[in-house]
């Protein structure tokens, strides 16, 4: 019996892959993430011992233009992940760096203010391959290879392909020291290798990071931020202009430097702007640092008594100056 026309099986067409451009790609990395934001503040302006008044920290947050109920949220997911230690006190909720938070910071502080210009480089390569541990279903391989993957993100790895990545330099005690501290020992594979043949490095060069996007995002950041160097060092910034520049310096920097793979220009063999950009970075980190720090810890951090929460909200609205 012939099926009838109408009925015969149809095969769906394969969806078509949008190709993003260049310059969307870069535009992603200008977005603030507020998770990320209220770790980066912990870690830029809470000593290990203070405490932060829950209302200036949502305050803060609507000063880099979240919504109260963003803030929230993000306040919440970053309490559920262990990151934050709560108190409360009456009507009043105080937040406290975890010790989960604080490794994360010294962590995120030494890769930031690692970066160089046109780093040393001894020549070797050192590869990691996620092996993962018996036992464990796919959703817990999963879980463990993106966390692994994340860390060593921060240690300047690109990945080749999922569960293995690369990096120049073959030192291994700071690897294992990390291995040790996730408590992966036995499932992860590290090798020192050596690549003599100048087109193979090229070719993992190319396949582990995108020089093309860390370029664009350099004069993305010199072309954002020379500017408002040239006016703060001219007529100076209110300390609230200096939190949210500052905050803005630092986010975008932090995600350049996480995808670059700290290896000089020459065996990149790259012209880009990336020396401007480190020294017009390490010029403002410390320029809006008072004003930055002055804005913060009247908005949110703890002092001996109790905080009024009506006189914050009068400080909230009342009018800025100019």
């Amino acid at each position: 019996m012939t099926r009838p026309a109408s009925l015969a099986p149809v095969r769906s067409p394969k969806p078509r892959t949008k190709k993003v451009s260049l310059a969307q790609q870069a535009k992603k990395f200008t977005v603030l993430q507020p998770q990320e934001i209220i770790l980066g503040l912990f870690g830029e302006y809470v000593s290990e011992h203070e405490q932060v008044w829950s209302g200036g920290l949502v305050n803060l947050l609507q000063d880099l233009g979240f919504s109260v109920a963003g803030a929230r949220v993000a306040i919440n997911r970053v309490c559920l992940r262990d990151l934050l230690i709560s108190q409360r006190e009456g009507r009043f909720i105080f937040y406290a760096s975890s010790p989960r938070l604080l490794a994360v910071i010294e962590e995120g502080r030494h890769h930031t203010f690692s970066a160089k210009a046109d780093p040393q480089w001894d020549g070797s390569w050192r590869i990691v391959l996620y092996q993962g541990a018996e036992g464990h279903k796919a959703d817990g391989h999963r879980a463990d290879r993106v966390r692994l993957g994340r860390w060593l993100t921060l240690r300047h790895f690109g990945v080749i392909q999922e569960g293995i990545w690369i990096a120049g330099g073959g030192e291994s005690r700071e690897l294992n020291r990390l291995i040790s501290r996730l408590g992966m020992e036995g499932q992860v594979l590290s090798l020192n290798v050596s690549l003599n043949d100048p087109q193979e490095a090229r070719n993992v060069i190319q396949r582990a990071w995108n020089l093309e996007l860390l370029s664009s995002l350099y004069d993305m950041f010199l072309a954002k931020f020379e500017p408002v160097y040239e006016t703060v060092n001219k007529k100076g910034v209110s300390p609230l202009d200096a939190f949210v520049i500052r905050t803005r310096l630092i986010d975008m920097f932090r995600k350049m430097a996480t995808i670059d793979p700290n290896l000089p220009d020459s065996i990149l063999e790259v012209e880009w702007r990336r020396k401007d950009a480190l020294e017009l970075f390490y010029a403002m980190h410390p320029l809006l640092a008072e004003g930055a720090r002055e804005h913060f810890e009247q908005c949110a951090i703890r002092t001996s008594l109790p905080i009024d929460m009506d006189t914050k909200k009068a400080r909230k609205q009342a009018p800025r100056q100019p």
